[in-house]
């Protein structure tokens, strides 16, 4: 019978720097309690006598004379034997973890090397069986090998995984014909469900385990070449096989309006779940989408806005803010369609007027809608929750929404509003060059005799077009326009004008054209001024000399604000000799005057 021992030969370096032959022995690894590690013995084939005792090390490089993939293929063998002691697959599988930690430590082009050779020698299916046991060291010391394969080369574990569904359906529908259960769970699977299941108070081993599958489902670190995608499988694969499993926790928890179960490690969970989920919404655009709106994910994870644990309501609220984030509209109308603002109302209102996060989060989601004017969410908003939120006055981000719903609905109710401001900005910023300087040359070709005073010089392109068609819309869009502008700046200076002395004099606009002003003085609170009649210096009071008028200020209240103003006395005569100009000037020129 041969022997199927790797055989080496023991060479020791002397103090002569010559090496001694110390003979020929067969090499196996083993724990030494005394080294407190895993070692490499070499025993004699004569005798059995130990020629070398060293713990491995990752400083220590060791060199071998030939290739032996016998030793892997037996390592992995044991490892798998359910007649294995369970002391032995302890060892052997502390024995890889550190055989990988070593490689950490080799050139790239041996760490490749190091592990091809371990994925052609099976270490997957080997430790998708070790991870399957009931020992939680040896799992523990599983997953850490399965994570430097991971962060090695994420895409042989996604080949792999792969294959094994399709090994595993094939054998499936066999079975099925034959009426029997195939209950082979993936690798993958097996991952989360231990990161489900992790007893560990603080989670670690969970974390640990959120990370990896972090990585493998991450579309940055996925080839792609002329023949496949492997984004576009691995994806069709983990939303069809895995999200399920990923999502049972989440899902069996929020049956009801509040956490069935609202413990801190549950609630930890949860977390992680929400963080890997709302990875995906950022990273994974069509399957992800399809999966939330088929499952109603969005719906349960908001119910979670209700915990008493205040991270996890954040984590839920972030999962909606993500998708929010993305204005598409096909999440905007399934969120209208279920009303799913109100779980985050609900919980604006109970958090009350208290300055905390859930606080800013909330009312940034709601400021990013305003200001990305998403008019669909717009108006769901203020259509169904405004009476709920007119009260909130310390910010302007509900009043800015009600806002631009209005200026929305008006555009809707007058269409030619829209086409009126594209050519307002047509005419303006965008005529042609050559018109313009036709016009120039126009201009400068015209004599002076030739034009009367007070007449208008109109350009030939303006003269083209109907004065009565062009100014009926444009005056009136200026009419909304300054409307507009008022309303705004209500919004804006509300908070400001509180607490502010009433002005002296006051502005207000009737409903027609008419403006009225009105003057408040009292003896007491304003000093005789130089333009009053009956002060010292004023044209009216006895001994006064007559001095070119001084400009008065005064303070005047419009609907928008306080605005100052300064009135300069002019003769009256000078007024009318302006407006006459004015009534002289044609349609077109005031059109441009106003424009």
């Amino acid at each position: 019978m041969t022997d199927t021992r790797r055989r080496v030969k023991v060479y020791t370096l002397n103090e002569d720097r010559q090496w001694d032959d110390r003979g020929t022995g067969h090499v196996s690894s083993g724990y030494v309690e005394r080294l407190k590690g895993m070692s490499l013995l070499v025993r004699a084939e004569s005798d059995g006598s130990l020629l070398l005792e060293s713990k491995i090390n990752p400083n220590t490089a060791y060199q071998k004379q030939q290739e032996d993939e016998k030793f892997l293929t037996d390592l992995f063998a044991q490892l798998t034997d359910e007649a294995t002691d369970e002391e032995k697959r302890q060892e052997l599988v502390n024995f890889l973890k550190e055989f990988c930690a070593f490689s950490q430590t080799l050139q790239p082009q041996n760490r490749d090397a190091f592990f091809k050779t371990l994925s052609n020698m099976g270490i997957l299916p080997a430790l998708e069986v070790i991870l399957g046991m009931d020992d939680t060291q040896v799992r523990s010391a599983a997953t850490d090998i399965f994570s430097y394969l991971v962060e090695y080369n994420p895409s042989m574990v996604r080949e792999f995984v792969m294959q094994e569904a399709q090994q595993n359906d094939d054998v499936s529908k066999k079975l099925t014909e034959q009426k029997i259960t195939n209950k082979d769970i993936l690798l993958i699977n097996l991952i989360i469900e231990h990161m489900i299941c992790d007893t560990d108070p603080e989670l670690g081993g969970a974390v640990q385990l959120m990370g990896l599958l972090r990585t493998l489902v991450d579309p940055e670190n996925m080839l792609a070449t002329a023949n496949k995608t492997e984004k576009t499988e691995f994806l069709g694969f983990f939303y069809k096989h895995c999200m399920h499993v990923l999502t049972a926790p989440l899902l069996a928890n929020t049956t009801d309006e509040s956490p069935s179960k609202d413990d801190f490690q549950t609630a930890q969970l949860l977390a992680l779940v929400l963080e890997l989920l709302t990875f995906c919404v950022e990273h994974h655009t069509y399957h992800i989408k399809n999966y939330i709106i088929n499952k109603d994910i969005l719906r349960r994870v908001l119910v979670l806005m209700a915990s008493k644990h205040a991270f996890l309501a954040l984590c839920a609220l972030r999962f909606k803010r993500k998708i929010i984030g993305l204005k598409d509209e096909f999440y905007n109308r399934y969120i209208m369609k279920s009303f799913l603002f109100e779980p985050v109302v609900k919980a604006f209102l109970h958090n009350g007027s208290r300055y905390n996060l859930m606080n800013s989060a909330i009312i940034e989601m709601f400021e990013f809608i305003r200001v990305e004017d998403i008019k669909s969410l717009t108006a769901h908003v203020i259509e169904n929750y405004w009476k709920a939120l007119e009260d909130v006055d310390y910010v302007q981000t509900f009043k800015g929404l009600k806002l631009r719903f209005e200026q929305q609905r008006e555009r809707q109710d007058n269409p030619k509003l829209d086409s009126m401001r594209s050519i307002l900005r047509n005419h303006r910023y965008r005529r042609d060059a050559r018109t313009l300087e036709d016009e120039e040359e126009m201009w400068f070709n015209t004599d002076e005799d030739d034009i009367e005073d007070g007449e208008a010089v109109v350009s030939p392109s303006d003269k083209t077009k109907n004065d009565d068609d062009i100014m009926d819309p444009i005056s009136k869009f200026m009419e909304r326009k300054k409307l507009k502008e008022n309303e705004e700046k209500e919004v804006l200076l509300k908070t400001n004008l509180s607490g502010r002395q009433s002005p002296s004099f006051k502005l207000s606009l009737s409903s027609g054209t008419k403006t009225n002003l009105t003057s408040q003085p009292s003896a007491a609170s304003l000093p005789a001024s130089p333009g009053s009649p009956g002060s010292p210096g004023s044209p009216g009071s006895p001994g006064s000399v007559p001095k070119s008028p001084s400009p008065t200020a005064a303070a005047i209240t419009t609907k928008g604000g306080l605005v100052g103003l300064v009135d300069y006395p002019d003769d009256d005569e000078d007024d009318d000799e302006d407006e006459d100009k004015e009534d002289t000037l044609p349609l077109s020129k005031k059109a441009k005057f106003e424009s």
